[in-house]
């Protein structure tokens, strides 16, 4: 029992970065647009991010050092002090985002004002977050995240061509124009980047000391690493689906949260767009709680503070003051009024330019035999992670100029 309840913390840490606002909208667009020929870049992000997933992981329950000590000691203070501003900007940034997609979800629920629903849904969160033990908000948002399973049995249930479905995992770009290929270039960066987001290792690597992960669990390690992924994948790759099969074909492009979410009831009554929209609820406020812990978890970790979500708020003060502060300077940012939208664009791309940062030195810890010992990478290991390294940074270089030439995405 103790082993399937730890792969809450797998299923709410992919579901936050895999179907969080940005990438219900996203995935849905690039279906939307090109059919199945991103399905691809999916699955290329998820064995990408189960390989440092697991890393992380083992680094935290060996080495006892989770993901910004690592950068602090890998990258040294001076440029690991600018990974850890970088990196919790961005967080800032998806918070606001998804501070605004709970109220959105909310106001089409309830039919009440979006601001007002704003600010209570926050203070919601944000009591929920305080009053809760770590293990009790992972299985919250885990759990009711799995109200997503609508949009897989909403494409099955549209018979899609299988043969093409599979045929769309290998990489083909048939760009009508230039404009055409770049656009195609911007979203299969977008929606790899998406699924490797900085917060989902830090949540990770932080939630198995908060656990207390032993050397004995990392069997439960890979599983939980997997397992969770292996879902976000597959309801990503169902949201893709969805856009192809609805969208394309009717040449519309849903630029809308709610005409994204809708997808995942197109086939069935109302009462299943209410499950996709709980879904969609609780995955989208999980990523607000994911971004905002680990804006918590970096700063304490990067200064050698006293961490941990089951801490006192006398013993971690700072910590609380972090995750707290968060999710206050995120709904100031969203009732600002603008575009949850162009918020998550942003914080997907330019998380993309410093991933290497992140990514680099867990490569580098997970390697090291002298601190690993036998829990050191395997000689395949460090390979596959060099592989998705590569692929990470050359991401990050193509991730602003492909931003600017298509205009954030649009066709």
């Amino acid at each position: 029992m103790k082993s399937l309840l730890g792969v809450t913390l797998g299923i709410m840490t992919a579901l936050g970065g895999f179907v969080d606002l940005g990438q219900i909208v996203f995935t849905t667009q690039a279906g939307a647009l090109f059919g199945y020929r991103l399905l691809w870049a999916i699955a290329i992000g998820t064995i990408a991010i189960i390989v440092y997933m697991e890393m992380c992981g083992r680094v935290a329950v060996v080495a006892r050092e989770p993901v910004f000590s690592v950068v602090r000691t890998r990258l040294g203070k001076r440029l690991g002090l600018v990974t850890l501003i970088a990196s919790n900007l961005v967080n800032l940034i998806t918070c606001a985002a998804e501070l605004a997609g709970v109220a959105i979800v909310l106001h089409l629920l309830t039919a009440w004002p979006e601001r007002l629903v704003m600010i209570g849904s926050t203070l919601l969160l944000a009591g929920l977050v305080m009053l809760c033990r770590f293990q009790w908000i992972e299985r919250i948002f885990g759990l009711s995240g799995m109200l997503m399973v609508v949009f897989a049995v909403a494409a099955v249930t549209l018979h899609p061509d299988w043969h093409q479905v599979a045929r769309g995992l290998l990489p083909t770009m048939r760009p009508s124009s230039p404009g055409q290929g770049l656009l195609y270039a911007y979203f299969a960066v977008g929606i790899f980047s998406a699924m490797l987001m900085e917060y989902e290792v830090h949540f990770y690597s932080s939630g198995a000391i908060e656990e207390d992960w032993k050397p004995k669990d990392l069997g439960e390690n890979f599983m939980v690493a997997s397992l969770g992924s292996l879902l976000g994948s597959l309801l990503t790759v169902a949201m893709l689906v969805l856009g192809a099969l609805i969208f394309l074909p009717r040449h519309i492009f849903p630029n809308l949260l709610s005409t994204a979410v809708w997808a995942g009831a197109y086939p069935f009554a109302q009462k299943a767009l209410i499950v996709s929209l709980l879904g969609a609820l609780a995955c989208i406020a999980g990523a607000a709680v994911e971004t905002a812990l680990s804006s918590g978890y970096n700063l304490c970790q990067f200064f050698n503070w006293h961490w941990g979500k089951n801490l006192p708020i006398r013993s971690a003060p700072v910590f609380h003051a972090t995750w707290l502060g968060t999710l206050v300077f995120g709904l100031a940012i969203a009732l600002i009024g603008i575009r949850p939208l162009d918020l998550i664009n942003y914080s997907i791309i330019f998380g993309m330019v410093i991933m290497p940062l992140t990514y680099y030195p867990i490569l580098r810890m997970a390697a090291d035999k002298g601190i690993m010992g036998q829990y050191v990478n395997t000689r395949a290991n460090s390979i596959v992670g060099m592989f998705f390294l590569v692929l990470i940074t050359a991401a990050a270089v193509a991730a602003i100029p492909l931003m600017i030439v298509t205009h954030c995405g649009r066709p």
